[in-house]
């Protein structure tokens, strides 16, 4: 049986019994894209975000929602693990968690582009993505930021490259370590810069600062010794070619997610990241900008599953033109409305809702059935876990809770 949440209208406490609901009709609760069934959504892309997601995941695929019919018949028609509809069952108050019991599951790393594509196709309901490209069927929701850390290997000492010196490396016209630090030892030792992963957000997300029209062309850049371009964020390939006498691992330079260059050393092996015009990258350098290479991580939607609204929606939806308008639900609900422009059920509306689970802030959060703390406090050990941080509240867009908003 699953533990569940009764909500009275009148009072702010929650009690969690066994197996109970409140009497009503036997309708979903709207607005919203909840439809009384548990559909499974496909996530698909980035490398950056998949642990991140799948943390997530769990997240929604535990939360509380409504009773279910847990009789098993092999029956045509039977609603066995489907909310049971009948009156006198489910919880229409019970909007703070996953409703539907939908489900949540996320394909191995491809890149950012290739899962943005993928939704497009039709072949994945949302995308995880750690850059935007322009494409009006797309809705990008940034619910965390994280930084580039530009990285060499070895017992290379680390120290400061400016903009003009990275620009320099990864365009060839600056191959000598020895102009780089300035130690004779290193002069003649030729500087390795190593390729990524075309589909990667990380790499698209590099190549733009650094203003080049592709990063991974010159005859400098290196490739694995397979003839592919290294997957982002893990260095263990690139060490494991050195191993092999194929080059001097000091004298590699690469570049990576600064999140997970932190959390999972397994990843980062010798890595060791430098600073960039001054700046060592930091949470705080990435919240505030003042480290040169920052970046958003959205989760991607098709806009027509979920977008903010154009115009006023009513009591429950008081968001106009992506603003909640207001002040004593500031934040508390966004966008999607009870128009047919955005999706009330199936796959659909449950790439809906989990994505106003993402961005919700902490009072629109159920508590969690097995540490009893706010899912929001649950989001924030996951962030703290995989690296990254929430968006800094100056850079949220108005009415999308704790996301940015971004139109495709």
């Amino acid at each position: 049986m699953k533990l569940k949440a009764l909500v009275a209208t009148a009072v702010a406490a929650s009690t969690l019994i066994l197996g109970a609901g409140i009497a009503h009709a036997g309708v979903a609760p709207e607005p919203t894209g909840w439809d009384d069934s548990n559909d499974q959504i496909v996530g698909a892309g980035s490398d950056t975000t998949f642990n991140f997601m799948q943390r997530s995941d769990l997240l929604y695929n535990q939360a509380q929602g409504c009773e279910t019919n847990n009789t098993f018949s092999t029956a045509v028609g039977n609603t066995y693990g489907k909310c049971l509809t009948a009156a006198g069952k489910n919880d229409t108050t019970l909007t703070t968690g996953n409703y539907d019991h939908d489900y949540v599951v996320e394909r191995f790393p491809t890149g950012s582009g290739a899962g943005r594509s993928e939704v497009l196709a039709g072949l994945a309901d949302f995308a995880r993505s750690s850059s935007i490209s322009a494409n009006n069927d797309l809705s990008y929701w940034g619910y965390a930021k994280d930084a580039i850390a530009v990285v060499t290997f070895g017992t290379r000492s680390v120290g400061n490259l400016t903009k003009a010196q990275i620009q320099g490396i990864f365009n060839c016209s600056i191959t000598d370590w020895g102009t780089i630090t300035g130690n004779p030892a290193d002069v003649g030792q030729t500087i390795v810069p190593f390729t990524m992963n075309a589909a990667s957000g990380t790499k698209a997300t590099f190549q733009s600062y650094l203003g080049s029209a592709d990063v991974n062309a010159g005859a400098c850049k290196r490739k694995l010794i397979s003839g592919i371009d290294p997957f982002e964020n893990d260095s263990k390939p690139i060490e494991a070619d050195a191993a092999t006498g194929a080059f001097n691992l000091n004298n590699a330079i690469w570049w990576m997610s600064f999140g997970e260059y932190k959390a999972f050393s397994y990843k980062r092996g010798t890595a060791k990241a430098w600073s960039v015009d001054g700046v060592d990258a930091s949470n705080a350098t990435t919240a505030d900008d003042t480290y040169g290479i920052t970046r958003f991580l959205y989760h991607v939607t098709k806009k027509a599953d979920a977008q903010p609204a154009s115009t006023a929606v009513g009591a429950a939806y008081d968001v106009v033109g992506g603003v909640d308008t207001d002040p004593a639900t500031a934040g508390n609900q966004w966008g999607p409305d009870t128009t047919n422009t955005v999706a009330n059920g199936g796959k659909a509306g449950a790439v809906r809702e989990y994505t106003r689970f993402i961005c919700k802030p902490s009072s629109a959060h159920s508590a969690n059935d097995f540490t009893g703390n706010s899912n929001f406090l649950e989001y924030t050990a996951i962030y703290s876990a995989t690296g990254f941080i929430r968006v800094p509240s100056a850079q949220r867009t108005p009415g999308a809770g704790v996301c940015k908003y971004v139109a495709g």
